[in-house]
């Protein structure tokens, strides 16, 4: 069946209305990427306050779920209905999420409301990227793209400042209601100036696979919970987590099949058929693992094997998130004014990979302006990786599957992004629990039994009052002197288990790289091209075939 050539990029919007529009995308945008860092700084006066701090991981967890559940049934419902109705309603669930959460009176309240939340943060992350496609043709798209690696390199700067201050002067209530005002701000831009033509053709008409969307949804939460309580909670070879682990092979198994009958699949893996999407995807899945590496170690390198503060490492990711913003503004111009973004991705990658190994040298002693060159090599390298993947996708998709490819293409990124976290604190759990004994003084081995747990325990380099309660310890057992030595071996044990994390993270990076080798390169076509566009990806040409 050959389906009707789907309407041009921007098609009825002036320039000006486009531009608007792309304002309200980037509020959209930085809406939901500033939650992601401004809830963080609160977190921890939120679990003081509610109590059930054995739940602290839910609160991350919940939300971190529902979006990735979320990002790949909202893509796929955005191509039968379009873009702008999924933004709007968004932003409603992510705002009256927000506004509930500071309200919250239990932990259970607050997990169940970040969901809700993330349900809408979700339905944004994935819309925001596709509208983009609606809005630009594709040789306009890579400056477009690269706005949002700048913005989403801002959010992460300011979110941590903004939630610390507001939770210090205005209580941690405050830090959710900050969400509205840029509510209130997406709305009209995208309500006034995002007015894009209804999708046409039989995409639109054929029936939502609800039983995919559930297998689907179970799958990844069935992992989800595998890889946050493995190692933790549970050992990984208990019968919970093999059960779990089982039960995504038995889902995702399923789904893979179930989706081969379905003409309109929630994750369309058909579009894997396309070297371009299949490999972009992939290189996205593997180069989450160093931005995760970046984003949790590197203040936990700042602040427990440095002793900055914790304020302090919380702008340690400054350096890394300067040099994203930089590359992924210039790598878009580049794209916009060449047409050509291939070169940009392998480039990118291969500094990135570089810049992940050369972080492997970080340790007690490095001088404070060898990490920060680091991590500015290292978001030079990841800024024009990880908004030009997503135009490489989008210019491999047809024109009228753009929200399956696109949200796609999102849920492999975030799926890596889970599985890197997963890894990286099972090896520096391994690592601290294999090397500590070893060098730590020999006096250790002969402390009562709970004063060798809170010695093991990592928060000692980053709480003050952990380390302040095992110096009362230490003290109260006679043992004062051997605070200074205790401490020089934690942290040395810890900046080798760091080490380890970048070099793992290193390797994966090296091998999105040969993969970015491999991929092809389509031609981007558009107004600067010369050439009008009609329809996309494989339906530059003609229309999409069925």
């Amino acid at each position: 069946m050959t389906a009707p050539v789907a309407s041009p990029a921007g098609a009825g919007l002036t320039h000006r209305d486009k531009i608007l529009a792309f304002v309200g995308i980037l509020t959209v945008l930085f809406l939901s990427s500033l939650n992601m860092t401004v809830v963080g700084s609160a977190m921890p006066r939120v679990i003081s306050d509610l109590g059930g701090f054995h739940l602290y991981a839910w609160a991350f967890t919940a939300y971190s779920l529902a979006t990735t559940i979320t990002v790949p049934i909202v893509g796929t419902i955005s191509d039968r209905y379009g873009r702008r109705p999924l933004i709007l309603l968004g932003i409603v669930v992510f705002a009256v999420g927000s506004v509930l959460l500071g309200f919250v009176q239990s932990m259970g309240q607050l997990i169940a409301l970040r969901a809700l939340q993330g349900i809408g943060g979700g339905t944004l992350m994935a819309m925001s990227f596709t509208a983009i496609a609606d809005l630009f043709t594709p040789i306009e798209r890579g400056r477009y793209q690269g706005y949002t690696g700048a913005v989403w390199g801002i959010s992460s700067v300011v979110g941590p400042l903004v939630g610390g201050f507001l939770t210090d002067h205005l209580g941690w209530r405050s830090v959710f209601f900050v969400n509205v005002p840029f509510a209130l701000l997406a709305l009209y831009f995208v309500g006034r100036f995002f007015r894009m033509p209804a999708p046409t053709g039989p995409r639109t008409h054929r029936h939502f696979d609800a039983l995919g969307a559930l297998l689907l949804a179970g799958a990844v939460i069935t992992l989800t919970l595998a890889l946050s309580w493995g190692g933790g909670t549970y050992a990984w070879g208990s019968a919970r987590i093999l059960g779990l682990l089982a039960g995504t092979l038995v889902l995702g198994g399923w789904y893979v099949w179930h989706s081969r009958h379905q003409e309109q699949p929630i994750l369309n893996l058909r579009l894997l058929r396309d070297p371009a999407i299949s490999l972009a995807s992939l290189a996205g899945f593997l180069t989450s693992a160093g931005m995760y590496a970046a984003i949790l170690y590197l203040p936990l390198y700042m602040q427990g094997v440095r002793g900055s503060s914790a304020s302090g490492s919380g702008l340690a990711l400054t350096p890394l998130m300067f040099g994203l913003i930089v590359t992924s503004t210039l790598s878009g111009q580049i794209v916009s004014r060449t047409g050509r973004y291939k070169i940009l991705i392998v480039g990118g990658a291969l500094v990135a990979t570089a810049a992940l190994l050369l972080s492997t040298t970080l340790g007690t002693t490095t001088p404070l302006w060898m990490a920060v060159g680091l991590m500015v090599l290292l978001g030079l390298g990841l800024g024009p990786v990880n908004s030009q993947l997503t135009l490489a996708v989008q210019n491999a998709a047809p024109r009228d599957q753009l929200g399956s490819a696109t949200s796609g293409n999102q849920f492999f990124r975030q799926i890596g992004g889970t599985l890197a976290v997963s890894l990286f604190g099972a090896l520096v759990n391994a690592q601290l629990a294999q090397n500590l004994a070893a060098k730590l003084p020999p006096e250790a081995a002969r402390l009562p039994v709970p004063v060798q747990d809170a010695i093991a325990n990592p928060n000692v380099l980053s709480s003050p009052q952990a380390t302040g309660q095992l110096e009362a310890a230490l003290a109260r057992l006679g043992h004062a002197d051997l605070v200074a030595p205790i401490l020089t071996a934690l942290r040395g044990v810890m900046a080798g288990a760091i080490d380890h994390v970048f070099l793992i993270a290193g390797l994966l990076v090296a091998v999105a790289f040969l993969v970015t080798v491999l991929m092809p390169e389509r031609p981007l076509v558009g107004r600067k091209a010369g050439v009008r566009v009609e329809g996309e990806g494989r339906g530059q040409q003609a229309a999409a075939t069925d």
